[in-house]
Order: C-alpha cells, then structure tokens, then sequence
C-alpha cells in the first residue's frame, strides 16, 4: 500500500532528512515541520507548502538523489514505519524548543546566517536546531 499527500509528503520530508538518525532525530525533524507550519514560518500553514517550499528540505530540491525514492516510499518498509511513528510523535513532543531550522554542521559550508550558535535549541544526533531570531 502506498502513501499519498499531504502527510505522506511530511513522512517522505522525515526519511529524506533524518532517515539515518535515532528516533528522537525523526521526531525532531517532525516537530520543525510542525514549527513552521504554526508560526506560518517558510510556510502558508500547510504541510504541502512547509515541505515543498523551495530550498527549504533539501531532499526536495531538484539535485538530490533521494528526491524521487521519497515519492515511491512504500508503508511497509519498516524505516518507513519509523518516519509515520515519528512523524505521530512529533504533534505532542518538545524535543526541539520551538526550533523552526536544523541542520548538520558536518556538512554544511559555509554556516547559514540563522545557524548562530545563541539561537541553538537543541543538538539531536547529527542536526543542531535553531529557533528563529
């Protein structure tokens, strides 16, 4: 059985960027997706627009190569299973602060602007998360 939008687009958004990281880091990328959508932050308050939103979850951008594998994710994958309950997790948890950005410094260069280490929320596994100035 397939998943369809528009959860599946924020599921999808959770195994494109956090697929390789201990559950709390799933949660974690759910609750910034969560964060957005209620302060209307890169986003008009809709999980389609929060994820899809250009340069805002890179696995969505054009180049990268998880882009369509995410689309054709399938719910009996278990590390799919993994992304659903997470993304469940992430309506109640506190995990991030309120964090609206994240990434992970090992492989972002230069640091963005809102990456300022005053604005750290929260280190989850490899992401550090950043509330908005």
């Amino acid at each position: 059985m397939r998943l369809f939008p528009p959860t599946s687009l924020a599921i999808a958004t959770i195994w494109q960027e956090a697929r390789g990281e201990p559950r709390d880091g799933k949660v974690a990328v759910g609750e910034v997706i969560r964060n957005r959508m209620a302060a209307r932050y890169m986003s008009d308050g809709t999980i389609e627009d929060t994820c899809l939103r250009p340069y805002q979850f890179s696995g969505w951008n054009a180049n990268d190569p998880n882009r369509i594998p995410a689309v054709r994710l399938d719910d009996t994958n278990p590390m799919v299973n993994e992304c659903v309950a997470a993304w469940i997790a992430s309506a109640t948890s506190t995990l991030t602060f309120g964090a609206v950005h994240y990434l992970n410094p090992a492989i972002v260069h230069p640091l963005p602007a809102w990456a300022d280490p005053a604005l750290r929320t929260a280190i989850i596994g490899r992401h550090h998360f950043f509330r908005k100035a």
